[in-house]
């Protein structure tokens, strides 16, 4: 309920906004009742509320020239860079303010209460210094009105920009993951049927579920946690008909919940990633462990992958792969997550933990902190995923 009286007060005040008889009108209604208010109960000037009334609307004859001339005729100079014409219109603008007000004051007020008792006797002189209060204050608000509503546009225009950054940035990350990840597929498959592989149609049947989850799914903000880790078995599976005997494929993904949400294709990249630096250059028996894991609305991810020894990369440079996923992590996951890679001799490592519940930013940054001891410990879990590579065919696929 309060949420949607915010909108409707957001909306009420956005429509106000883009309205300028409407902004405007209202600035002069409230100005007139507040002064005739004041009239009565504060300043004394008024024996009653219908001459406050009077009053506060004939003031508003000087008032109104005086404020728009300050607003679109002098300010504009200064939001300009023009300093000097900025400072030469203001000096103008006083003398001529207060003459138009002394005017207004000896032709039109003063006469009115020529035959008036009034508790203050400012009514009855021109020259009187203050019935110039309400013209300072008035001015003044109007001024602090129209400053605050054009840094408020500035800031509205750069959040829209940032947005519209951080959309085509997003945009461009996931249009390099779908070229890469189909053409490692087809690579796959054209293997195969070089082979004339019995294993070709499966493999056909499998790559249409993959292109299905990312066609229909690819685009959407979030998807469903096990929608992820089917579309990953799939991806193992095709990669498990590719090496056959010569990879030892474990992967642990045990108690994904239904309600788990992730930003889709997150994951693929990292799988990907340790075919392509592992079993792919390794010459020999290979060994990919994938170990996913959810508790609570901590989503845990560790693979690791044999690899060709040699020393670590100097300043641990990624491939492309990785590093679009740190930049997806940084746009969709700010303070929520926390991504390592890891290369040893003969074994790369990357662990990911990723918070997908809701709370402050500072809260989740803390508890993500605390995460990798507990995590680490049990990553050693994929230990009980499969041994056998030929069970990895059967996994679950998307069908179209």
């Amino acid at each position: 309920m309060t949420h949607t009286a915010t909108h409707r007060l957001a909306a009420a005040l956005q429509a106000i906004d883009e309205r300028f008889w409407l902004r405007h009108g209202l600035f002069w209604l409230v100005r007139t009742l507040l002064m005739a208010w004041l009239m009565v109960h504060v300043i004394h000037v008024a024996v009653n509320g219908r001459l406050a009334l009077r009053d506060a609307l004939l003031f508003l004859v000087p008032l109104v020239p005086v404020t728009y001339a300050l607003l679109y005729g002098v300010l504009p100079a200064l939001e300009q860079g023009r300093r000097l014409r900025f400072a030469l219109l203001l000096a103008a603008w006083v003398p001529l303010s207060l003459a138009l007000n002394y005017l207004f004051r000896f032709l039109v007020l003063v006469p009115l209460y020529q035959n008036v008792k009034t508790a203050i006797p400012d009514q009855h002189h021109a020259l009187a210094v203050g019935p110039f209060l309400p013209l300072i204050i008035t001015v003044g608000v109007a001024v602090c009105l129209r400053l605050y509503r054009q840094w408020r546009q500035r800031e509205l225009a750069n959040a829209r920009l940032r947005q519209e950054n951080y959309q085509a940035e997003l945009q461009l990350l996931k249009a390099q993951i779908h070229p890469h990840f189909l053409f490692n597929t087809l690579n796959n498959l054209y293997a195969l049927t070089l082979k004339q592989s019995d294993q070709a149609p499966e493999v056909v049947e499998r790559l249409t579920g993959l292109l299905q989850f990312v066609v229909e799914q690819g685009d959407a903000p979030l998807v469903a946690l096990r929608d992820e880790v089917a579309l990953l078995r799939n991806y193992l599976a095709l990669e498990q008909l590719r090496y056959g005997s010569r990879l030892k494929l474990d992967f642990a993904a045990d108690h994904i919940p239904a309600n788990g949400r992730i930003a889709p294709l997150l994951l693929l990249p990292l799988v990907e990633n340790a075919f392509k630096h592992g079993s792919a250059e390794q010459l020999g028996q290979a060994h990919i462990r994938v170990a996913l894991g959810v508790e609570g609305r901590r989503f845990t991810c560790v693979i690791t992958n044999s690899k060709n020894e040699a020393p670590a990369p100097a300043g641990g440079k990624n491939g492309i792969g990785l590093r679009n996923v740190r930049q997806r992590l940084q746009l969709l996951y700010p303070h929520r997550h926390r991504f390592e890679t890891e290369a040893g001799t003969d074994v790369f490592t990357v662990r990911l933990w990723l918070d997908m519940g809701a709370g402050s930013a500072a809260a989740r940054a803390a508890e993500i902190t605390s995460l990798p001891s507990a995590i680490t410990a049990r990553a050693p879990v994929a230990e009980a995923a499969t041994d056998a590579p030929e069970a990895l065919p059967h996994l679950a696929t998307h069908r179209p």
